[in-house]
Formats: structure tokens, sequence, C-alpha cells
């Protein structure tokens, strides 16, 4: 949908009356209720009017909470708790964010645009059975679980690529928020915003502090335009049993994207190491560094092997 002044005040006001809905029904306060107004029609635009009832079925799904941990820099995070009634499996899924009221505008929306695009990435096909295990997806990972006892066994490899991932949809995600100030918005609550959001996003786009160094290591990658749109788009339908055979049949060797997600995962808990550690940081950086060369290689090589990139 191509917004124009003749209709973005009628767009963005139908999601207004769904957010009051919403807004009520869990009884948010109005700083949150307001960045809503502007992140819902955002998602739609983003995934297109098709999927309007899947959006709109999230936001209703999932719950914001706000911690008592104040944080200038927000943080959020995507929950969800497995249950069972009987033979069938269902998850609560909510999300929480720290006290915001020392962050920036932009940081906040950052971090609930962020949170709630794993949330929308996971609830096609959320839950796998295998074996003995059950599976929760988000996005590209899965978290498995004991069938009988819903004991946690482990998370999978890809977690730091569907953090890249959703990281870059997020920085796309905001910049369509950013772009409502074009035009002249007929309710003050929203124009407001949108005047006091615009200060804080350089022309350029949108940026997020979040997993920087490894979307610079994988710009090439998630740039790629045959290996983003189609991981995008098997992701967001739940079909991530069908990535790795496309990505190795790319490259031309077996467990090419198992050594991808290893490779990624082994990096960024070197990455977390570093920003923790006061001593050897030497030493960790050159096994960043490592790491990253490695990361590099496999993923110019796919970049190469591409027809269409």
């Amino acid at each position: 949908m191509n917004l124009t002044q003749d209709n973005v005040n009628g767009f963005l006001n139908k999601y207004l009356t769904i957010v009051n809905e919403i807004s009520d029904k869990y009884n948010y306060e109005d700083n949150i209720k307001h960045i809503l107004y502007v992140i819902v029609p955002a998602f739609i635009l983003y995934y297109g009017i098709n999927n309007e009832s899947f959006i709109i079925r999230c936001f209703n799904e999932v719950k914001i909470y706000i911690s008592g941990t104040t944080n200038s820099f927000v943080t959020a995070t995507f929950n969800r708790s497995l249950k069972k009634n009987g033979n069938d499996y269902y998850t609560d899924k909510f999300i929480v964010i720290n006290n915001y009221h020392g962050s920036s505008l932009s940081v906040l929306i950052d971090n609930v645009v962020h949170e709630f695009n794993h949330a929308v990435n996971s609830i096609n096909n959320e839950i796998i059975y295998k074996d003995n295990k059950v599976l929760i997806r988000t996005g590209l990972s899965t978290t498995s679980y004991n069938k009988e006892s819903l004991k946690y066994i482990e998370k999978s490899n890809e977690i730091a690529l569907e953090e890249i991932l959703n990281t870059s949809q997020t920085e796309k995600i905001i910049d369509i928020i950013t772009s409502f100030s074009k035009f002249s918005i007929d309710n003050n609550e929203l124009s407001n915003l949108l005047y006091n959001l615009k200060f804080e996003i350089p022309e350029g786009g949108y940026k997020s502090d979040a997993y920087s160094y490894q979307k610079h290591i994988c710009y090439e990658l998630v740039n790629n335009k045959t290996f983003a749109p189609t991981i995008n788009n098997l992701r967001f339908k739940g079909y991530i049993e069908d990535i790795p055979s496309l990505f190795d049949t790319v490259i031309g060797k077996e467990n090419s994207y198992k050594k991808l997600n290893q490779l990624l995962q082994e990096m960024h808990v070197l990455i977390i190491k570093y920003s923790n550690s006061r001593f050897f940081k030497e030493r960790l950086i050159n096994k960043i560094k490592s790491k990253s060369s490695e990361v590099i290689s496999l993923i110019k090589e796919y970049d190469v092997k591409c027809i269409y990139k």
C-alpha cells in the first residue's frame, strides 16, 4: 500500500481504534498506547495489508508488562511459558520491558518493535513435535522441552542469526514509522509523537545499536536478494525446516548452514565475554577476529555462488 496525503489519516485512524481496544484490554498506560499508534500500522505496511489480521492477532495475544527494573537503554524480552492441557500444548506469550522513563523515545520504540517482530515471526507453526521433545520456535531458532515433564532441554544455534535478521527488520519498520512524519497528521497525539521522534532519527535512516558488530559482519548476507527475502518469508510462515537445504544447495556443501550458525553463536558468546571481561581482552579480540573471518569467508562463498544477489 502506498500512503499519500489523501489516504494517510484514514489509514492511521483505523489502527488508532484497534490500539485503543488493545490498550483498554491490557490497561496500558498512555506512553505505551501512543507508541503502538505508530508501531501497529508500520507492521501492517511492512508485512503487507494481506497479513493485517495476523498482525492484529499478534498484538492482541501478546501482552506488554513493565518491570520494576530501571534501565536507560530499556531492554526488553519476548517470553513464553509452555503449557499442556491433556495432549494439547500451547504457550502464554508476553513481552517484558524495563522501566523506560529515563530512555529516549527512539530506544523505547526500537525495543518494542524488536520484541514484537520476534512474536510476529513465531506464531505460525510455533510448536513443533520431535521424538520425545516439544520445540517452541522463535523465528529461526527453537527451544526444546521434554514432552512429558515440560523441562527445558536446550536452545538451537540459530539465535544469533535470528537476532541479526530481526534487528535488520526492526530498522526497516522504524524507517516506516518515521516516514509518517512526511504527511500532515490530523491526530494531535500522533503528530506530536512523530515530531519528537524525527529529531532522534538521522535522515539516512534508523540504525539500531543492537548486534551492531554481528550486523556488520553479516551485511552482505542480510542484504543478499536471494537469502534475505527467502529466509524471512520462510521464517514468517514457520517453514524453517526448509532453510538448511536451501542454503547448503547454493554453497554446494552439506552442513554449511549449520556451520554458519555455529560460528555466529560462538562469536556472539565471545563478544559477550569481551564486554564483561576486565582481563585477557586481547586474547578474546583475536578469537572474535578468527570467528569473524570464517563467517565472512562463508558468506562470500554464498554470495559468489548466488545467481540473484
